[in-house]
């Protein structure tokens, strides 16, 4: 029957829920039938999400925009960020390097129909015409600019790791070599996600090759992770699951010095390693197989700020992370002289004490000192941490910071800093970042060395009560 999808969004290997997402359809038979609509039908998960009815327009078409309608199914992980130490389920391992997702992509099937009545009276029925049925990758970001035509090409094929200018899911500045650069301490936990395998974009991303050298450029080391399931990963092909098809590499420096996968691949034994790189490739020979771009991790000489003594409980250094806005996460180092500020707010009434309603003839009245005035009956804290990056040009920061104040999701990795006197515990914690609007650096504004990030801890601390 003439059932037409005469438009749709493009993007046939990934679609950010970020983005508009939709289809255009027109039915020339029957849209004049009694209680006539236009009909799609969400499966995710072998779960029917809904199925979506819509009049036809004035053209007699309707055009079904369905990213609302499963952004709520896919979003980034929230236990991927100690790879190299706890795996994805939160497991000790120091044999996993990498993490497969488990929300981060959802393949959506799409089934278009119609239903009408055969009159006024009855109930409609619903047809789906087969034929037309579709599938599509969904992300939980944008793939296209904000002052881009929701009917032009997205950038997937960016995010494709099959050359040397494939990119992983963040949103690093890249240099004028084609190198994405971020700063980084020893100690630093952190990951970075990339599309694994033929449905959303290559199977050339099987190696991932290390490499430290000296400020001098002088290679010290080199070696490489195999993304497979004995490593945390998978190895990239067609036809692969979900959780399989988004990958998390845990690229920073804890991550390498807590895995037992390649020893030598650990920073502490590339002692005077000034910066490491990272690319993927198809093969254990690096080069001419190259998958991805280069991302350099540089290190920070340590300060006054960073480095505290191990009895402080209250650190100099903060590790941000958070969902960036490709449907992957971002890292951020905060060591300039932070401060950490504790607001209480106290439920409180006021009583007069003593024993008034018993005194009498035989029982004297009497009030002891610590009775009656004010009495609290709860204390709600809050924790917020003003945070300051390091000293370095502000611009390189750019895309990091505009994308950590738009998150729905921030992470910091702390002390438990609300209750210092118990044991430590340094974890990952919920938190927000405080404040509506932010200055960015131009290239020709080198007053300001640094910016300055204020984020309050999600969970109040416990008080008695």
């Amino acid at each position: 029957m003439p059932y037409l999808v005469d438009q749709r969004s493009d993007g046939d290997l990934v679609q950010g829920v970020a983005d508009e997402i939709y289809y255009q359809v027109r039915d020339t038979d029957n849209t004049s039938e009694p209680k006539y609509r236009y009909i799609v039908r969400l499966t995710i998960d072998a779960t029917v999400i809904g199925t979506f009815k819509q009049l036809p327009n004035s053209a007699s078409c309707a055009v079904f925009r369905i990213q609302d309608i499963i952004s709520d199914y896919v979003q980034q992980d929230e236990t991927i960020l100690r790879l190299g130490k706890y795996d994805s389920t939160n497991t000790l391992s120091d044999t996993t390097i990498f993490s497969i997702n488990e929300n981060a992509i959802k393949t959506v099937s799409v089934e278009f129909g119609y239903e009408y009545a055969v009159t006024l009276n009855d109930t409609p029925t619903q047809t789906f015409i087969g034929g037309l049925d579709t599938t599509l990758k969904a992300i939980n970001g944008n793939l296209r600019t904000s002052s881009a035509n929701s009917n032009t090409t997205n950038s997937a094929n960016l995010f494709a790791l099959d050359d040397q200018l494939g990119r992983l899911l963040s949103v690093i500045t890249v240099d004028s070599n084609y190198k994405y650069k971020q700063w980084v301490l020893e100690g630093q936990f952190g990951a970075l996600a990339f599309l694994n395998g033929d449905d959303v974009g290559s199977d050339h991303c099987t190696y991932f090759h290390v490499s430290y050298f000296t400020a001098a450029g002088v290679a010290l080391n080199t070696g490489y992770f195999i993304n497979a399931a004995a490593q945390g990963g998978e190895t990239p092909a067609a036809g692969l699951t979900d959780p399989q098809s988004l990958i998390y590499l845990g690229a920073f420096p804890q991550n390498l010095e807590s895995q037992n996968i390649d020893t030598t691949l650990r920073p502490s034994n590339n002692a005077t390693w000034d910066y490491y790189e990272i690319q993927a490739a198809s093969s254990i020979t690096l080069a001419g197989n190259e998958a991805s771009a280069v991302y350099r991790f540089n290190k920070f000489c340590d300060t006054r700020y960073n480095k505290t003594v191990a009895e402080v409980n209250i650190p100099s250094q903060y590790f941000l992370s958070w969902w960036n806005d490709v449907g992957g996460i971002d890292n951020l180092l905060c060591d300039g002289a932070s401060s950490v500020t504790q607001s209480m707010k106290r439920n409180s009434f006021r009583s007069m004490g003593g024993n008034a309603f018993k005194a009498s003839g035989t029982l004297p009245y009497s009030r002891d000192s610590q009775e009656g005035g004010m009495t609290s009956t709860g204390t709600h804290t809050t924790t917020s941490i003003t945070l300051n990056t390091r000293e370095n040009n502000p611009t390189n920061l750019n895309n990091l910071i505009m994308s950590l104040v738009n998150s729905p999701r921030v992470y910091v990795y702390i002390y438990d800093l609300q209750q210092p006197a118990l044991p430590k515990n340094i974890n990952w914690a919920r938190c927000i970042v405080k404040g509506a609007q932010v200055g960015f650096k131009t290239a020709l504004n080198d007053k300001v060395s640094n910016y300055t990030i204020n984020i309050e801890v999600s969970r109040r601390k416990s008080n008695v009560k």
